[in-house]
């Protein structure tokens, strides 16, 4: 009897746990544009020379386009396409790392101002 109890109390205690709301810092999907950016993108696209992804584009394009961030100039097919499918060093991130609806909300936030 003891036994069967404490199965079921543990079975409560798990159901109850999966049904209450995420704590703060664990990752819930669909992430936000911003959070996106900042687990996929910021480590190597954030501005300035220490970042490999803007200095990439600072030798290509010029230190005024090398931030991503604040763009209004991006064509939303091509970041798609170079999330998807990687370029130069850039890893490809598949729908299952990004979905298209994060991938929407990630094109929406490069397109507001730097300064937020």
């Amino acid at each position: 009897m003891r036994r069967t109890l404490g199965w079921l109390l543990l079975a409560v205690s798990v159901g109850t746990a999966a049904s209450e709301p995420a704590p703060d810092g664990v990752d819930t999907r669909p992430r936000s544009g911003e959070k996106t950016w900042r687990l996929f993108c910021e480590g190597c696209h954030k501005p300035g020379p220490e970042a490999p992804g803007t200095r990439v584009l600072a030798a290509r394009l010029g230190w005024d386009k090398a931030p991503l961030k604040g763009r209004q100039d991006l064509d939303p097919g091509y970041v798609k396409h170079v999330v998807r499918h990687g370029l130069i060093e850039m890893a490809p991130l598949r729908p299952t790392d990004i979905t298209d609806e994060e991938l929407d909300a990630l094109i929406a936030y490069l397109r507001e101002p730097a300064s937020k």
